[in-house]
């Protein structure tokens, strides 16, 4: 018979509130932040003088505390987290969530008593990237969102036999972009997701669609309540429930459902299909699609708000206005008896407000060594130029000499592996860029890609082709979507797993990159023109859009699919939508970046700078052929301070419109 012990019921903790409700509710453990360092900004959150009676209520109620430390770190915040994390180190807090590879660095090598938890954030779907952060002394990792069930038994199974357990979230709000690599807030605003800033441009109004849609990127609500023995099964250890800014009768309520379904499992019983009480609290309506891998319409809701009303006006049947009006009086007497229920449950449940260590260790902590690295040393010559293609009629620009071609690799590489071995077979010169997602079979061809080609050098937006390059001893460059932020990030990157370069990130603005340091032996890049990639989706984005016939995304569809459009949002400039084959769904922004004060401001920061020109179609227009672009950017490189004013004009005035908001607005 099951044990409750084999599994971990994880609740969210947004406010002092919800934390007591969990408990109440009996969760095994409560994920919850402090008011800086976590990706749920809108939540009231802790502070350290109350942590240490949070930790005290939770363990006298077998309760664990994790807390969440899982954003990017900037460079001038290293001293402030170090000395956090000393705090930390005195109180009995159960584990820490990072999205941050610099910040598992320092917590690696200077807080090996810490707890470490991958985040969701770092968009964790392939054993490449199990093993990666296994090395990063991660015990547990939190899945992708969008994995099927087979998936995650592939990946809990190889986790379980390396020591590294896996979370799974399980119920509450899903995310129409894979987490960590959506930049739509950012762009915006500079209200980035890896700040815990998220504006939800997803979740807002677009102007009706071909299909009548008003909410297009919205999807239902996870959740996987009829499917715990198939999690079970999988060998899944944590289920997580998201909604750290959810209210405490919220918490409650799905904690005790989940609680209750775990506790028949484990006692032999028939688990409950009743989901009244699920329904009763916010919900968007619920799906379990992606754990089933049933990606398609049924995932969708044209409407952002509480589904509650809308459900139950449909179990009952009602016909008429004053029938709605009774089900909202109803649900709201049900409701606010949940809240009566959890205050009476919490009315005991006593906080003590201590400082941890009181604040004697402010300023007493030694930042670890990098702080003291001298500023890189001046480049001797001007950054060498990168250029990513992605259409095999522009590979035999990789014979040039003077600059460095990247080809776009599929996310779908399974099905176009021999095409692409051919390809690079034939232009030895060309090398590869990794694209951030690669599931399954798709990571297992990139394994036998790296180990069949041998590229002479490789881009990669996935850590787990970071990886395996560095067991084959190959030359790897960390790429923009592996957000590094800080030069722990980058010594993380050089010394743990042998990369050779890394692409700073473009969220960053001028201030927080100018103090970012590398070693002489590491390549900094950066992208200072590209189209800018907002999210990317395993789900179809045309289906709410321009229409699909099919109900359900398919293999054929990964692979065959190639489509574009654009829907506007009403608050602000349309996206563009582009479906290339052989790679899942994306979201641009209308005009490409380009970045053209960036080797004036910062002029010794990198060796390397990258322009992308795959046949990504936004709404920037550039007069000059691939070649000419090339020749008009190695201009702009090689001119002195005097003369690139003016090549800088030239090129601005061929390719147009574009922006460079984020380097502006910064995170």
């Amino acid at each position: 018979m099951l044990k409750r012990e084999q599994f971990e019921l994880l609740a969210p903790g947004g406010d002092l509130d919800s934390i007591k409700a969990a408990i109440a509710a009996g969760a095994d453990a409560i994920y919850c932040g402090l008011d800086r360092f976590n990706a749920r900004n809108r939540a009231t959150n802790l502070t350290l003088e109350n942590l240490k009676g949070v930790l005290e209520l939770a363990h006298q109620h077998r309760c664990k505390i994790f807390l969440t430390l899982n954003v990017l770190i900037l460079e001038s915040e290293i001293p402030a987290i170090v000395r956090l994390l000393a705090q930390l180190n005195t109180t009995k807090i159960d584990g820490v969530i990072v999205q941050d590879l610099g910040l598992a660095y320092i917590l690696k090598h200077h807080f090996p008593d810490l707890d470490v938890h991958a985040s969701t954030q770092l968009n964790t779907h392939n054993e490449g990237q199990i093993e990666f952060l296994k090395q990063l002394t991660a015990s547990r990792v939190n899945l992708s969102r969008e994995l099927n069930i087979n998936e995650i038994k592939h990946l809990a199974q190889f986790g379980l036999e390396r020591d590294v357990m896996m979370e799974v979230f399980v119920h509450g709000s899903y995310c129409i972009g894979f987490s960590g690599i959506c930049y739509i807030s950012s762009n915006r605003n500079g209200a980035s997701g890896n700040r815990g800033r998220c504006s939800q441009p997803c979740r807002e109004e677009y102007e009706v669609t071909k299909t009548g849609s008003h909410y297009p990127l919205n999807l239902k609500d996870n959740s996987a309540f009829g499917d715990l023995e198939a999690l079970v099964d999988a060998g899944v250890y944590s289920l997580k429930v998201e909604g750290r800014i959810k209210k405490s009768h919220y918490v409650f309520t799905v904690v005790d459902n989940w609680r209750k379904q775990i506790d028949r499992l484990c006692e032999g019983e028939a688990l409950s299909e009743d989901t009244t009480e699920l329904y009763t609290v916010f919900n968007r309506d619920f799906s379990n699609a992606f754990l089933q891998g049933n990606y398609g319409k049924s995932m969708y809701i044209d409407n952002p708000r509480d589904h509650a009303v809308n459900h139950f006006s449909e179990v009952y049947k009602c016909q008429s206005l004053d029938e709605v009006k009774q089900v909202k009086q109803k649900l709201y007497d049900d409701k606010t008896a949940i809240i009566q229920n959890v205050e009476k449950q919490t009315a005991d449940f006593e906080l003590k407000s201590s400082a941890v260590n009181g604040s004697s260790l402010k300023g007493a902590i030694d930042v670890p060594e990098i702080a003291n690295i001298a500023p890189s040393k001046p480049l001797e010559t001007s950054p060498r130029l990168s250029v990513l293609i992605s259409s095999e009629s522009d590979a035999y620009l990789s014979s040039r000499t003077d600059l460095d071609v990247y080809f776009q690799i599929p996310m779908g590489l399974a099905a176009e592996y021999e095409r692409m071995v051919e390809l690079f077979n034939e232009y030895p010169q060309l090398k590869p860029c990794f694209p951030a997602i690669l599931i399954g079979d798709d990571f297992a061809a990139a394994k036998t890609f790296l180990e069949e080609v041998k590229p002479a050098a490789l881009i990669t937006n996935n850590s787990g082709v970071g990886f395996e390059a560095n067991k084959l001893g190959l030359a790897w460059i960390a790429g923009p979507q592996m957000n590094s932020a800080n030069s722990f990030t980058l010594k993380c990157l050089e010394q743990e797993f042998g990369a050779s370069g890394a692409f700073l990130s473009n969220e960053l603005n001028k201030k927080q990159l100018r103090h970012i340091k590398r070693s002489d032996a590491m390549r900094t890049f950066y992208s200072i023109y590209h189209p800018n990639t907002l999210l990317t989706s395993r789900q179809c984005l045309f289906q709410q859009t321009e229409g699909c016939r099919k109900i359900k995304v398919n293999k054929g569809c990964l692979r065959r699919c190639d489509k574009r459009t654009s829907i506007i949002n009403l608050k602000d400039n349309p996206y563009v939508i582009q479906k290339q084959k052989g790679s899942h769904n994306s979201i641009y922004a209308e005009h490409n970046t380009l970045n053209l004060d960036f080797i004036n401001d910062l002029p010794n920061l990198c060796t390397d700078v990258l322009i992308d020109l795959r046949d990504i179609q936004t709404e920037t227009q550039n007069k000059m052929t691939k070649s000419a672009t090339i020749d008009g950017f190695l201009a702009w490189l090689s001119s002195d301070v005097s003369e690139r004013e003016v090549v800088a004009s030239e090129l601005s005035s061929a390719i147009y419109p574009t922006a460079n908001r984020q380097y502006v607005k910064g995170l």
